[in-house]
């Protein structure tokens, strides 16, 4: 059986209206509701076909009808209406977009708080680790006593960390540094940096041996941190307010997809760049995909590489526009910042001003 246009509307009424409230949608309720011109007993007979269709289910014989995970598809790709940000919404995010943050990670598990904040969802950023060699390093002088160390890697991801020091630097002594990384350790992966690569450097560095074995330290941590995966997971509690999670089998189901960092890698394998993904329920083929719950991601492209990914993980009759809105805009705001190849470096005047083009963890 065709699935109509009446039946498309019918069946976005009925799952907006199970989003909104989480009851069971009956014919009566639709045609109070004045959205359709349409008697109760023609819209009964349509709700009566989208269940025989797999779209509609009734959890109770005397109850209205509720969306299955094949009515929520159809949702999801064909049927929900854009959803646009209000002014509150956006503000939260371009707070985080906007902050002083330099490393990727913890922007991306700033913004997964504030995403739970606006959907009222736990929420996940996830970064992938990554084995790639260092294309070449970047150091930046902030003050006499901290710089910033730059990775620009092969993959196109760039790493940075903001080190502290309790001794004073120069610009000539970070210079000289930072020829001395690029002479010996760009074009190394982590287990390339053996010990002749770090006598060779420290050679290099001629006197400065204290702040050398400080750099290679830094180095060190970060090579050996992106190269584990991440996963950084907020406000799961929030989930315990859906009648849908207080079996505690369910609850205790997603608290372990969480706890699997090996399979968030494995999803990103399979995530599309630029493009939002949502797993529903468990009659999906997919291992993310839980009794009752909704899975929503958007990958985190570099160089068209899927390093990471944020999401969003709640009941399946989450409200999935203003989700997808929050994921997208994010996502969007991320890619454009760390898509920039280059560290730029401005002097005007006596000021020396200096602007990261991008950043990473």
């Amino acid at each position: 059986m065709e699935l109509s246009e009446r039946k498309k509307a019918i069946l976005k009424s009925v799952i907006d209206s199970y989003i909104r409230t989480g009851d069971p949608v009956g014919s009566k309720s639709l045609t109070e509701s004045k959205q359709f011109s349409l008697s109760s007993a023609t819209i009964r007979s349509e709700m009566n076909d989208l269940e025989a269709m797999g779209y509609l289910e009734q959890p109770h014989t005397s109850a209205g009808r509720v969306p299955t995970a094949q009515g929520y598809r159809t949702y999801v790709d064909s049927l929900m209406e854009k959803y646009f940000l209000g002014m509150e919404e956006l503000e939260v995010l371009d707070e985080v977009m906007s902050g002083k943050m330099v490393e990727v990670g913890k922007l991306m598990d700033e913004a997964a708080k504030a995403i739970g904040q606006i959907t009222n969802y736990a929420t996940f950023a996830f970064m992938g680790g990554s084995g790639s060699a260092v294309d070449r390093y970047e150091t930046v002088f902030v003050d006499e006593n901290s710089f910033l160390l730059i990775m620009i890697c092969k993959d196109g991801t760039i790493r940075n960390r903001h080190v502290k020091l309790m001794e004073s630097i120069t610009p000539d002594l970070l210079e000289t540094a930072k020829k001395a990384l690029n002479e010996t350790l760009a074009n190394l992966s982590a287990d390339q940096i053996n010990l002749t690569v770090i006598l060779e450097f420290e050679e290099k560095m001629g006197e400065h041996r204290s702040f050398a074995t400080t750099v290679l330290r830094v180095v060190h941590e970060m090579l050996g941190s992106y190269d584990r995966e991440k996963v950084h997971i907020d406000g799961v509690t929030k989930l315990l307010s859906y009648p849908e999670f207080m079996n505690v089998a369910k609850f205790q189901s997603i608290l372990s997809l969480f706890e699997q960092r090996q399979r968030f890698a494995e999803l990103m394998q399979h995530a599309v760049p630029g493009q939002t993904s949502v797993i529903l329920g468990d009659s999906e083929q997919n291992e993310f995909a839980l009794p009752d719950t909704g899975f929503v991601f958007h990958p985190i492209t570099v160089g068209g590489k899927v390093v990471g990914a944020i999401g969003v993980i709640g009941p399946q009759r989450m409200d999935y526009k203003k989700v997808v809105a929050s994921l997208d805009y994010f996502a969007a705001g991320l890619t454009e910042q760390i898509s920039l190849p280059e560290v730029t470096t401005e002097v005007q005047g006596t000021h020396e001003e200096r602007k990261i083009t991008h950043g990473g963890e």
